[in-house]
């Protein structure tokens, strides 16, 4: 009886292996809007970097855009581009964007060398641009020619990166920009979107070589053409290492919906087959909500929303690698936006910016390390939270800047970088309360949280400490809210933050 027993249970647990296994996501909104949007691993990831590396960081002037601005002629454009003439200057008449991808050698490359400066930064998870606008991949392409394993530097670096970050407790993610590729070049009877926006993204006297061996570099193919080289492109890199967070460029809105549709479907059970939860988001509309993450563009939001969404940040002065420009992101300040991103229950994205020979410039370099430097110490108040009953209180006005170009994508930009020690963000993990002071007040200076005697009232404290510090320090609770006074002698790092951490009885 028992052994009758027995074989029906294992004939159940077998019939629901197959159940499952039979159970994939099909090409439609409906099946996919069953997938989990945000995992646990990247509600508690905080942060995340990856870089901007490509053809274009050999001219390394006028950013990631380089090889569309050198071809249109018509500055009369939203950012009032001069590469044009200049690289007609400097290059010569007849010199291509294909023309400096010999140039592009990278020579000092190291994957470990990055990775370990990204994960000491205090990442989570780690990426590789896998293709950004100019149609050139950072993969081994069996369906583009045009790709960095080839031809350039020789790499495969998407695999390099990948490879690295698996060895580690971290996550991988691979960016893509690509589809707004097929928009660029194309000509005014094969344009599929004209205007594509009120930002005249598209021109009408932008002339590439038409040769047919560059057909594929510069987009030189109709729409239908173009989105299955958009697909096929994906699909290459979800089979090689399915990312756990494929990240997504605003361009995918031109991307029709059933390839868009095909695209998750795919990535959705690759990720199912190697039991990985994953994650993608949307910039725009392009991806329902219910199953991406949304992504906003160096900004925050006006409070704290219901969902887990990201925001992406520049580490050095540009997207990609500029000669002309040498500064990084003060530590403090990112540190600051990213106690203010997690408080509202965002997550922050740095970009990097490699030199084209495989250096990450020192100025980045010592950005990343003082960022680390503070995550290390205080990283409890980030990794791992929740938002509070409120995001923080204090005096610095952030609002929306209906002037900012890429408004219509959401999030707050003015006065992210005036946070200051006047502002506190609370994060919450179980039964602690984090009050993240932006900056260091002075020695043994008071600071009341109103937010204790308004939404937070009904909490009873328990004990209060400052993070870097073994002093005691003062608190007491009022009508008014929470009083708490800065310790004497100032803690590591807390020039960038200072971090209160609030036990609570209930």
């Amino acid at each position: 009886m028992k052994l009758i027993k027995y074989a029906f249970i294992f004939a159940l647990i077998f019939a629901l292996k197959i159940s499952n296994a039979q159970e994939k996501y099909t090409p439609e909104w409906e099946s996919l809007k069953t997938h989990k949007a945000v995992p646990e691993w990247f509600a508690n990831a905080k942060l995340g970097i990856y870089f901007h590396w490509g053809v274009y960081s050999v001219p390394a002037k006028g950013g990631e855009w380089y090889p569309r601005w050198m071809y249109v002629p018509d500055r009369e454009n939203l950012w009032g581009s001069e590469i044009y003439e200049e690289h007609r200057a400097t290059y010569g008449e007849d010199f291509d964007y294909h023309d400096f991808i010999p140039m592009w050698k990278a020579p000092k490359f190291d994957a470990k060398e990055w990775v370990d400066l990204f994960e000491g930064m205090g990442a989570k998870f780690i990426g590789s641009i896998a293709e950004h606008h100019d149609g050139f991949s950072l993969w081994n392409s069996k369906v583009n020619e045009w790709n960095s394993a080839s031809m350039g530097p020789h790499i495969d670096v998407v695999k390099a990166i990948a490879e690295e970050t698996k060895k580690r407790d971290l996550k991988f993610m691979a960016t893509f920009h690509h589809g707004f590729h097929n928009m660029f070049y194309v000509k005014p009877e094969n344009s599929f979107l004209r205007p594509v926006s009120k930002y005249n993204l598209t021109y009408d006297n932008c002339e590439v070589p038409q040769d047919e061996k560059y057909r594929k570099l510069y987009c030189n193919m109709d729409y239908a053409e173009a989105q299955d080289l958009w697909l096929n492109k994906l699909n290459e890199v979800i089979d090689a290492h399915c990312p756990d967070y494929i990240w997504m460029d605003f361009g995918q809105r031109f991307i029709d919906e059933q390839h868009r549709q095909q695209f998750l479907s795919n990535y959705f059970n690759k990720a199912a087959e190697e039991n990985k939860e994953v994650v993608v988001n949307t910039k725009g509309d392009f991806f329902p909500t219910k199953l991406a993450v949304v992504n906003v563009e160096r900004a925050t939001m006006e409070d704290i929303t219901p969902n887990v969404w990201i925001t992406d940040f520049i580490l050095g002065s540009a997207w990609c690698y500029d000669k002309t420009k040498r500064t990084a992101i003060q530590p403090a300040k990112a540190i600051r936006m990213l106690a203010e991103v997690v408080s509202k229950n965002g997550i922050m994205l740095l970009s990097a910016g490699p030199m084209a020979d495989g250096t990450i410039p020192l100025e980045q370099v010592k950005a990343m390390e003082g960022i680390g430097a503070w995550m290390k110490l205080y990283g409890e108040a980030i990794y791992n939270t929740r938002p509070f009953v409120a995001y923080g209180e204090g005096t610095t006005e952030l609002k929306r800047d209906p002037e900012d170009a890429w408004n219509e994508y959401g999030g707050i930009k003015k006065g992210l970088n005036n946070l200051n020690a006047e502002d506190v963000r609370f994060t919450q993990n179980g039964k602690t309360i984090y009050a993240i002071q932006l900056g260091w007040p002075g020695a043994s200076q008071e600071k009341l949280l109103t937010t204790f005697a308004d939404k937070a009232k009904h909490l009873k404290i328990k004990s209060i400490s400052v993070l870097g510090s073994n002093e005691k320090i003062s608190w007491k609770r009022t009508k008014q809210g929470l009083r708490i006074t800065s310790p004497k002698q100032k803690p590591a790092e807390a020039d960038a933050a200072l971090v209160y951490k609030i036990e609570l009885k209930n």
